[in-house]
C-alpha cells in the first residue's frame, strides 16, 4: 500500500484547491507548450500526462459523485487521505521522457512548480531517493538510477538551462499530442536496430466512462506489406495471451529482475500464460529467490537464422543465466523457472506440458495482446516443496512475504481486463486500437484507475523499454 499511497499523494494534490481547478478548468484553455522545450532531442519515448485534464474530471466527481469519490480515496484506516499544499503547478503538464545512455536507459520527468522550497520539501519526504534539478518554471527529476550518476546530474543541469537540443527539432509535439487526450505518448525506436520494423508511432489514452481508450498510429518500414500478419490466434482462455509477427518483443523479464536482451529475429512470436506453480524450498538450494516457479504457460517463436538462437542460448547458459538439460529437455533459470523447451530449424518453444496453437484467420493485425487481471493473480499457486523443504519459521516468512506482495499488486484488480491490437491500414500506416476495461460499470475510470496508475504506468513503459530496445 505504501507504493499506492505514494501515487495518491501526487495525483490528490489536484484535489486541495476547489478555486484553482474551477479556474484551469473554465478559463485556462491549454497548457503552455513552453515545457516541450526541455524534452532531449534524443529521447525515444515521450509520455504526456494532462494535468488539466485530470483536475476538471476528479473535481467533478469530487463534487458530484461525492459517495463514489470518498469510496475510492481512503486510507487504509477508512479515513480520506488529505495532503498539503506542495507547490505543484496545477496548470502545467507532466512530461516523462527516456534516454538511451552507455547499456542503461534513463528515464526522466520534467514538471511545472510554483513555489520551490514546498515542492523541494515534498519530493524529500515522498521521494528522498530521486534526484532533481530546478529551473526557473520547472523542475527535472531522475526517475530510474544510473551507474553514470554526476553525468546524469550534469546532462540535467544542462537541459534545464536550454544547452541541450530540444525534441522539437525532430518533431512538433505540439501538433501531434491531442490536447483532449489525458495522456500522450510518442515512441521511436532505435535507428541502428536492423530488426525495427516501425519508424515512430504516437499512443493516447482517452479516460472514458467505464473504460480507457487506446488510440494510435505507427509508420512502419518501407515495404513492410511484405511482411506476413500474425499466423496464430489470440487465445481467449487464458489470462494473458500475445501474437506477434513484428520484431517488437526482443527482451524477455524470465519471471524475475534479469532481463534477457538482444533475443534473435523472428517471424512470429505466441506466447499464452495462465498462472504459476511455485514451491519454496530451503535456503542451501542455491536461489536467490527461494521458489522453483513452474509456469502454466507456452511461448512460440518461429526462427528466422537457427545458428543465432543457437548462439543466442549458448551465451545465456555460458553467462550462467539458464542452466540446459538436453536429455530431458529441460531449461532452469537463474532464479529457479522451469521450462520444457524444443528448439529445431523452424523454431524455439518454451512450455508446461505441449504447445498448442490455433490459426489466425485475419490478414491484417500484426500485433495482439489481450490481458485478464483477475485470473492473472488467481492462478499464482503456493506450496512448500516436498524434496527441500525451508526451516519451518522460514516456511511462515516467506510465504508470508510473497503473499503480500501478490496483494500489493491486486490493487490492479479493479481492471477487467486490457486488449491492444496494431493493424496495417495501407503502405504508410498501421493503427493501434486498445481498450482498458474497468470492472466498475458505473464509476469513473480516472477515479478506478487511480488505485493502480503507478503499476499501470511501469506496465507500459517496462514493455514499451524492453519491446523498442
Amino acid at each position: 500500500m505504501q507504493k499506492v499511497k505514494k501515487f495518491l499523494a501526487v495525483t490528490l494534490l489536484l484535489l486541495t484547491f476547489p478555486i484553482i481547478a474551477f479556474i484551469a478548468t473554465q478559463f485556462v484553455l491549454d497548457s503552455s507548450k513552453e515545457i516541450y522545450n526541455y524534452i532531449p532531442e534524443e529521447s525515444d519515448i515521450v509520455i504526456e500526462v494532462n494535468t488539466r485534464n485530470f483536475v476538471r474530471e476528479i473535481m467533478y466527481q469530487r463534487i458530484y459523485e461525492e459517495a463514489y469519490f470518498n469510496s475510492k480515496i481512503v486510507s487504509e484506516e477508512g479515513e480520506q487521505l488529505e495532503f498539503p499544499d506542495a507547490g505543484f503547478d496545477f496548470f502545467s503538464s507532466v512530461i516523462i521522457f527516456r534516454e538511451q545512455w552507455a547499456e542503461e536507459n534513463i528515464w526522466m520527468a520534467v514538471l511545472g512548480y510554483s513555489d520551490q522550497a514546498k515542492f523541494e520539501a515534498f519530493l524529500k519526504e515522498q521521494a528522498p531517493h530521486v534526484k532533481y534539478h530546478f529551473g526557473p518554471k520547472y523542475v527535472i527529476l531522475q526517475i530510474t538510477p544510473s551507474s553514470q550518476q554526476e553525468n546524469v546530474a550534469d546532462h540535467m543541469k544542462k537541459i534545464m538551462d536550454g544547452e541541450i537540443k530540444s525534441f522539437k527539432e525532430r518533431v512538433d509535439l505540439s501538433e501531434l499530442f491531442d490536447q483532449s487526450k489525458e495522456i500522450n505518448c510518442y515512441i521511436m525506436p532505435q535507428n541502428d536496430n536492423s530488426q525495427n520494423q516501425l519508424i515512430s508511432g504516437n499512443l493516447s489514452f482517452d479516460f472514458l466512462a467505464d473504460h480507457i481508450k487506446v488510440d494510435g498510429e505507427f509508420i512502419p518500414v518501407s515495404g513492410f506489406s511484405d511482411n506476413a500478419p500474425i499466423a496464430y490466434e489470440i487465445n481467449e482462455d487464458v489470462a494473458f495471451s500475445m501474437r506477434s509477427s513484428l520484431n517488437l518483443v526482443n527482451s524477455l523479464y524470465w519471471f524475475n529482475e534479469d532481463e534477457v536482451h538482444q533475443i534473435p529475429q523472428y517471424t512470429q512470436m505466441a506466447c499464452d500464460y495462465d498462472g504459476v506453480h511455485m514451491f519454496m524450498v530451503h535456503e542451501n538450494y542455491g536461489l536467490t529467490f527461494p521458489f522453483k516457479q513452474f509456469p502454466d504457460m507456452q511461448l512460440h517463436f518461429d526462427i528466422v537464422n537457427p545458428e543465432k538462437w543457437q548462439t543466442f542460448i549458448d551465451t545465456l547458459v555460458s553467462h550462467k543465466d539458464i542452466k540446459l538439460d538436453t536429455v530431458t529437455n529441460i531449461i532452469v533459470t537463474a532464479q529457479g523457472t522451469y521450462f520444457i523447451y524444443e528448439f529445431n530449424d523452424k523454431e524455439f518453444e518454451l512450455m508446461r506440458t505441449d504447445v498448442n496453437l490455433m490459426p489466425s484467420t485475419n490478414e491484417k493485425v500484426y500485433f495482439a495482446m489481450q490481458l485478464k487481471l483477475a485470473p492473472f493473480f488467481e492462478n499464482i499457486q503456493f506450496a512448500i516443496d516436498e524434496q527441500n523443504p525451508p526451516e519451518l519459521f522460514e516456511q511462515t516468512l516467506g510465504l508470508g512475504v510473497v503473499e503480500g506482495r501478490i496483494d500489493e499488486l491486486k490493487v490492479m484488480a479493479n481492471i477487467e481486463e486490457i486488449r491492444f491490437d496494431l493493424t496495417l491500414e495501407d503502405e504508410t500506416n498501421m493503427v493501434a486500437d486498445g481498450k482498458i476495461q474497468m470492472i466498475n460499470r458505473t464509476g469513473n475510470s480516472m477515479i478506478e484507475s487511480m488505485s493502480f496508475g503507478s503499476a499501470a504506468v511501469l506496465f507500459i513503459t517496462s514493455y514499451l523499454s524492453g519491446g523498442f530496445e
